[in-house]
């Protein structure tokens, strides 16, 4: 059995919704994926996708992310309402949202997955934030679609966005696993993922320098008490999405994956070269 990660597949872009189609329909039938957000707002498009996908893999394993919760269409009258709207479809789908062993056999544990939900926090909103300064950045975040598709409730006793999705989160933490753990996530939960480091792929490779000099990715990027959550856990392996960056690192003995399709014009190939779309291996038993 193996464990393998892809996220922000973001299939509203036909040639993304293609390339997901192509994805192998025999190699993976034994194996579990693991889907972290950002695969789209329109619910329709998010089932069609996750159904095929659950058609190739034994078991899928899904968090949403910030595309995921917009709210453009009648689906919810807000984002937390289309949250839980998106977990009641992924269990009529038989897609994992809450944490479960996979793989082992006699005399091998297999492996524990355990999503966790999350939003970011931003430098104005708390401790927690991933913000580091950069010249130039718009404090407004006046280009960040989720100032405009996002719809939120007041939450009771002044509970942050990112403080509701993690309090889901706890009573998961209190749980006694009997075999490593892999989490997912969709935002980061550290700054330093943010930057490449000697050795990684970047998904994006237009080599075209800062193409939005006035955003400031670091303002919407994720939160620090995730990673103390992941801590908690005592990960083996936290997978994450959202920047639609590919990392492959290994930090105080937790291995950090992110493998993204993301946006087309995140992808830069030769006519006749490959496109990246094969889910990343994380795990094997």
């Amino acid at each position: 059995m193996r464990v393998y990660a892809l996220s922000d597949l973001h299939v509203d872009y036909i040639r993304n919704m293609s390339l997901i189609q192509q994805i192998s329909a025999t190699e993976y039938v034994d194996d579990t994926l693991l889907l972290a957000g950002d695969i789209s707002d329109d619910l329709d498009r998010l089932m069609t996708c996750l159904d095929h996908l659950r058609a190739k893999f034994r078991c899928i394993f899904f968090v949403p992310g910030n595309h995921d919760l917009w709210v453009r269409r009648e689906e919810a009258v807000d984002s937390i309402a289309k949250f839980w709207r998106i977990l009641s479809l992924c269990q009529s789908l038989n897609v994992m949202t809450t944490p479960a062993r996979v793989g082992g056999s006699e005399g091998a544990p297999g492996v524990w997955i355990v999503p966790l939900y999350s939003w970011y926090v931003k430098p104005e909103e708390g401790d927690c934030s991933l913000y580091i300064p950069k010249t130039g950045d718009d404090p407004t975040l006046s280009m960040w679609s989720d100032n405009r598709f996002t719809r939120w409730p007041i939450l009771e006793n002044g509970t942050s966005r990112a403080d509701y999705f993690l309090q889901l989160n706890e009573k998961n933490l209190r749980r006694i696993y009997d075999a490593p753990v892999i989490s997912f996530s969709h935002f980061l939960p550290r700054k330093d993922l943010m930057f490449s480091a000697k050795g990684e792929k970047n998904a994006a490779k237009t080599g075209r320098g800062d193409r939005h000099p006035t955003f400031n990715f670091s303002r919407v990027a994720g939160c620090t008490c995730l990673e103390k959550q992941i801590r908690q856990l005592n990960s083996a392996v936290h997978v994450y999405g959202h920047q639609h960056r590919d990392r492959f690192r290994r930090l105080n003995d937790v291995l950090y994956v992110s493998h993204c399709l993301g946006y087309p014009r995140d992808r830069t190939v030769e006519p006749d070269g490959d496109i990246d779309v094969a889910p990343k291996l994380i795990w094997e038993t």
